[in-house]
């Protein structure tokens, strides 16, 4: 026949084209799981975990390669789409070689004093010698802010700057006790029998009996202490010469200052430390 077009028409051809493209578009999330499945299980650099119990929301952990460097955390969104969480980790022995020393956080569980009372314990204790400096630095700090208030006191009373400076910082846990942020008492001065215009307060960790004084200023803190240590108790201290802490220390002991009875030691460990006598007038 002429002026006619013939045409191969394949009936069963089309419909297993139709019949796939259906499957694919029911089923492609599925298959796409099966492929990303397929895809870990296969690569040979990292173990492949599947934890059937998983609960659904769980965050996956973050991809970690065989060098040791971190990708990308996986997105939330397709993490809670999925039925099953995945943990990938590295070999045991990659694990252990690229161990990390872990940060040193504990400033708050050393006093302000631990490092000048005792030089070695960092090194004993391999504490980071970032926080010991930190530690130094506040008991230095405490010097430059009272020194000249020392001073003035020893030309005043004729105590020595450096045991006046060595007691505060001993006595105020370098200004960060309860007593002398709460109440400017930087000496554990306690309250006298006749005490007339006097405020005082308890502080549980002490003897219910004990009261001690509170003072408007850190400066009124120091005059006390200056009184009081020329008062009959401590006053055959004076006769000592000013440079002789060591006698002062084990005086303020043997007087009674305080019942510690490393109190003469540390004063003398603290002042040698910090090299206190500098400030004596």
């Amino acid at each position: 026949m002429t002026g006619t077009q013939h045409t191969d028409f394949n009936p069963i051809r089309r419909f297993e084209w139709n019949g796939l493209a259906y499957l694919l578009g029911k089923h492609w999330f599925n298959l796409f799981l099966i492929g990303l499945g397929l895809h870990l299980f296969l690569h040979k650099d990292i173990s492949f975990q599947v934890n059937i119990n998983a609960k659904e929301g769980i965050p996956l952990e973050e991809n970690i390669l065989p060098d040791g460097q971190k990708k990308g955390a996986t997105n939330t969104s397709m993490m809670q789409a999925m039925p099953t969480s995945y943990k990938i980790t590295q070999p045991a022995a990659q694990k252990k070689r690229n161990k990390k020393k872990p940060t040193d956080n504990r400033a708050q569980t050393f006093g302000n004093l631990t490092f000048i009372l005792s030089p070695t314990y960092a090194r004993r204790h391999q504490i980071d010698e970032g926080l010991v400096q930190q530690k130094i630095g506040y008991c230095q700090e405490y010097v430059d802010r009272f020194a000249e208030v020392a001073q003035a006191e020893q030309r005043k009373y004729g105590i020595p700057a450096a045991i006046t400076l060595a007691q505060g910082l001993l006595e105020s846990n370098v200004g960060d006790s309860r007593l002398s942020k709460e109440s400017n008492n930087h000496f554990g001065i306690k309250c006298k029998r006749k005490c007339k215009g006097c405020t005082c307060r308890n502080y549980t960790d002490d003897d219910i009996y004990d009261m001690f004084r509170v003072f408007d200023t850190a400066w009124e803190s120091y005059r006390e202490h200056s009184i009081l240590l020329n008062g009959a108790r401590y006053k055959h201290l004076l006769k000592l010469h000013p440079d002789d802490y060591k006698g002062w220390a084990k005086g303020l002991r043997k007087a009674g200052y305080a019942t510690d009875k490393r109190y003469a030691e540390k004063l003398i460990k603290i002042i040698e430390a910090m090299n206190l006598t500098q400030y004596n007038v």
